[in-house]
């Protein structure tokens, strides 16, 4: 039985990959919450006897010179006849017979196999789901509850939370969707797997599908943002010069776009060159606007757009859209006006506050950045 015991201890820990020590550990805290239940004591302690191979329970007793309290304290006398260093004020253990303690600690095992096993089930599942985060997938509707869409994604459901879920989408039991796998926790008995439709990883994953130059890296996309209503930019540069990196993505016609927008569910996308001038950078971002003056603050990395006035609205967007866009691929803090309401703002200005802003700023650009294109 011993050899029996510490073998197939040694099995599960290997199996699990666990320390051997850890795995003991955890048994002695299984067997001693039986024994501490059955007893109706705190005091106990449970140990591995390694030179036996069993299990075995002690009880641990303060040394008294009288003794009030026989199942927490021990006499001077007897407790040298358990440890010779034992005084007044210390403690000693004793041992206690617990005639099915073996089949307990038996019984702990099994369960621990059987945990463990489970456990380790769970968390290569996790580590698994973990490395595909970005990944592009298709699953299908399963359900709808209160935590959001529910999906099936093999032997375990995920979940579609409203703030990864598109306004333009229709979510229908049964139907098959493209998503990413945009996060993954350990859970209890399996992991969390969030997906996403508005993810900005989706959006680049089915420009990649349709871009030969996007996909074997002669165009690349150095920022892009989305929104849950159904619009989305994206700044795009080309490695080789003779590679239209805005018209790769678009194609003839739209041809290549158009795949991506009904995917989407007719997303509005708008596709720029990234340049490395702020000004341009930020015209540009805010596509579908023109005529735009740009004057830019290096230092606070903060920007005044004027807009003229048939294209503020344009400029702003439904709901303040196209400018919250425009800050997120950018990562410009901007402030778009009509050229009334610039005036109006600087007349309101003191001269140092203005002498420090033209010392912050530079020459506004003025015009049309005319490689902007927008889908949809």
């Amino acid at each position: 039985m011993t050899s029996e015991l510490i073998n197939a201890l040694k099995m599960v820990a290997d199996e699990k990959s666990m320390d051997i020590n850890v795995l003991i550990s955890t048994i002695e805290e299984a067997v001693l919450a039986v024994a501490s239940k059955r007893f109706n004591r705190d005091n106990l302690q449970v140990v591995f006897n390694t030179a036996k191979g069993e299990f075995e329970l002690y009880e641990e007793l303060e040394v008294v010179d009288d003794v009030e309290y026989p199942l927490d304290q021990i006499a001077l006398d007897k407790a040298i006849s358990l440890d010779t260093s034992a005084v007044i004020g210390s403690t000693v253990k004793s041992r206690v017979i617990m005639e099915d303690l073996g089949r307990i600690a038996a019984q702990s095992v099994r369960q621990m196999i059987h945990k463990k096993g489970r456990e380790a089930e769970v968390h290569k599942r996790f580590l698994n789901y973990k490395a595909r985060i970005g990944e592009m997938i298709t699953v299908k509707i399963a359900k709808r509850n209160d935590a959001g869409v529910v999906f099936e994604l093999g032997e375990i459901e995920a979940i579609m939370p409203p703030s990864e879920q598109l306004a333009t989408d229709k979510y229908e039991r049964g139907r098959n969707m493209r998503v990413v796998i945009a996060e993954v926790s350990e859970g209890r008995r399996e992991p969390r797997v969030t997906l996403s439709r508005a993810n900005p990883a989706l959006l680049q994953k089915l420009l990649e599908m349709e871009s030969p130059e996007l996909a074997d890296g002669s165009v690349e996309i150095i920022s892009m943002a989305r929104d849950q209503s159904g619009r989305s930019k994206v700044a795009v540069r080309s490695r080789k010069k003779d590679i239209d990196p805005v018209g790769s993505l678009i194609g003839a016609q739209g041809v290549r776009i158009k795949p991506v927008m009904k995917e989407l569910s007719g997303e509005k996308i708008d596709i720029f060159t990234w340049s490395d001038d702020p000004k341009k950078l930020i015209a540009s971002a805010l596509t579908p606007a023109k005529g735009l003056t740009v004057i830019v603050s290096e230092k606070r990395k903060f920007a005044e757009v004027i807009a003229p006035e048939d294209q503020l609205s344009l400029a702003i967007g439904k709901r303040g859209c196209n400018v919250k866009l425009a800050v997120q691929i950018t990562h410009w803090d901007l402030d778009v006006m009509s050229r009334k309401e610039y005036e109006d703002k600087l007349a309101r200005m003191s001269g140092q506050e203005r002498r420090e802003r033209d010392g912050a700023g530079g020459e506004p650009l003025s015009g049309e950045v005319r490689e902007n294109r927008s889908a949809g």
